[in-house]
Parts: structure tokens; C-alpha cells; sequence
């Protein structure tokens, strides 16, 4: 069921933080969140302790924590669980932006609860919140033709073409950014001809 109050609190970027893996498929999240750091003016500061990387956006419409897991992206759990131990935040009014195999490059979906879809970082961020029911921002990346080239394909980096689309991806949401942030998710994703799946 998703949830009445729908301003969400939180947008968590997932990615691996070692610089061998910033362009790859599986950082994506990353991309994404930075992209949109960069339109809101704020920088991310480092907290070495918590493992994270963090920076925040208040307006009159608008208070939002933006967050970057700086583990692994397979451990990307147990530092969000740390973040908002301490606060307010449900997990309800957390968005998690990360790759998904099963979109096309460039597509994008939202969606609220569900499974992993057999990502690692969503299982693990499942596992450590106790609770599936969190908004899921999925950006496609396409999929190997073998299932068992799917670790070296989400570690590597997407072919020029997949590269332009995703990144017009990324540029649609942080164009129709305000909608995501107020929580306006049905006309987010109908300005961007998408389906909200679980509304």
C-alpha cells in the first residue's frame, strides 16, 4: 500500500566508491544523485564515520537529505540503517536510486516496496531495514545475452549509445525533479510516460 504521506525525507544514490568503478553500469546511482546535487547547489560533505557521503535541500516545498553510501554497493544497508537510526526518517520516505537489469537502457521506473530484482545493494538495504516497503527510482541498463555475464556487465562500462540514453534518463528526472521531491510521484512519472507501478 503506499503510504499517505508521500514527501519524501530522504534520496539514497547507490554505487561502489572506488574510482575503477565510477563509470561502470552499476554506478548509476551515483550518476544520478550527484546530477541532482549539482541542480539543487548543495555538495555532498564526507562523514568518514558513518561511512557516507551526505548533503541536504531545504525550501519553502522542500526538505530533502540526499545520501551516498560509501561502502560497497552489496553493504549498502547497514550505513543507511546508521543515518536514520537517529532520526525521523521511515523507511516509507526514503527513495533508493540504483541500475536495473531488467529496463531497457535509459528507461525509468518508480516504484513503492517489492522485491530486490536480484540487485544486491536493495537486498541488503531490505535485510537491514527489516522492511521492503521503501520507493524504488530504477534506471535501466539493459541486460548481457547470458545470465552469467550479468557480474562483468553491471561492473562494466555501458557501450556509447547506452551511455547517451541513460544519461538522458538522468537529465529527464532532474527536469521533472520537483515533482519527485514534493512527492508528487503520478505526475512525476506521467510527465516522463512512464508507469508508476504499485499506485
Amino acid at each position: 500500500m503506499i503510504p499517505e504521506d508521500n514527501l519524501p525525507a530522504l534520496i539514497v544514490g547507490l554505487g561502489n566508491p572506488d574510482k575503477k568503478f565510477l563509470p561502470t553500469r552499476h554506478n548509476i546511482g551515483f550518476w544520478f544523485i550527484e546530477s541532482l546535487a549539482d541542480n539543487l547547489q548543495v555538495r555532498f560533505n564526507d562523514n568518514l564515520k558513518k561511512g557516507i557521503q551526505e548533503t541536504s535541500y531545504k525550501s519553502e516545498k522542500i526538505n530533502i537529505k540526499l545520501l551516498k553510501p560509501m561502502t560497497f554497493i552489496n553493504d549498502s544497508g547497514t550505513p543507511l540503517k546508521n543515518f536514520i537510526k537517529n532520526t525521523n526518517i521511515t523507511p516509507s520516505k526514503i527513495i533508493v536510486a540504483y541500475d536495473d537489469l531488467d529496463l531497457a537502457a535509459g528507461k525509468i521506473r518508480l516504484r513503492f516496496s517489492g522485491g530486490s530484482g536480484g540487485h544486491n545493494g536493495i537486498k541488503d538495504i531490505m535485510e537491514k531495514l527489516g522492511t521492503k516497503d521503501f520507493w524504488r527510482l530504477k534506471i535501466g541498463i539493459g541486460k548481457p545475452v547470458s545470465k552469467d555475464d550479468v557480474v562483468s556487465y553491471v561492473l562494466g562500462k555501458p557501450s556509447p549509445n547506452d551511455r547517451d540514453e541513460i544519461n538522458k534518463a538522468i537529465e529527464t528526472i532532474i527536469h521533472n525533479s520537483q515533482d519527485l521531491l514534493q512527492g508528487s510521484y503520478t505526475n512525476f512519472m506521467n510527465n516522463l510516460n512512464g508507469d508508476l507501478n504499485g499506485v
